[in-house]
């Protein structure tokens, strides 16, 4: 019989699967920022303006932002028309959110967050009759600080990119799928 609360492990198993995701996913988005900077500094070298192209800083900012960009009106990748039926394209929220789910730290913070919660859950020891050591009951204490983290970082995606029902949106991607399970079912 499966108690809640204890992590069993299936519950294990979707976490190593969840850290094996973000670190592929953090490698490819890695590779991603680098191939833009290397055109954006092949650019630079054709465009005026100290390589902006004639655009001021903060529409710059803007472009990495996810705010207007030079791609003829086209939506930034890994957005839809709104979100959650709410915030549009043009919502400062939407924005800003979708700048923290791509800004390198974030991913950072998350890929130790999910290797944090791996190293707690291989140093858990269960015991016959429900017995705990000293050790696992502090560890214990630890499940409810992760789960809000990953909460956090769902409820982030959520907000950038939408739930559902855009082509781009978080659960549109197999990989924010699974995530999505081991936030609901943490």
């Amino acid at each position: 019989m499966i108690e809640f609360g204890k992590p069993t492990i299936y519950t294990k198993i979707l976490i190593f699967a969840k850290f094996q995701l973000n670190l592929t996913s953090f490698k490819v988005a890695t590779k991603r920022s680098k191939l833009a900077a290397a055109q954006e500094a092949a650019l630079a070298g054709h465009g005026s303006n100290g390589g902006h192209l004639g655009r001021s800083r903060g529409h710059y900012l803007a472009d990495k932002m996810g705010g207007p960009n030079s791609q003829a009106g086209q939506p930034p990748a890994g957005g839809g028309p709104t979100s959650l039926f709410i915030l549009s394209e043009d919502n400062i929220i939407r924005k800003y959110t979708r700048f923290i789910i791509e800004w390198p730290p974030f991913e950072y913070a998350v890929l130790l967050t999910i290797i944090a919660n791996c190293v707690v859950l291989a140093l858990e020891e269960h015991l016959p009759h429900g017995d705990k050591t000293l050790l696992a009951q502090k560890l214990e204490k630890t499940e409810a600080y992760f789960l809000g983290i990953f909460c956090v970082e769902a409820s982030l995606k959520i907000l950038a990119l939408g739930f559902v029902m855009h082509k781009h949106s978080y659960l549109r991607n197999i990989w924010n799928i699974m995530d999505f399970f081991v936030v609901v079912t943490g």
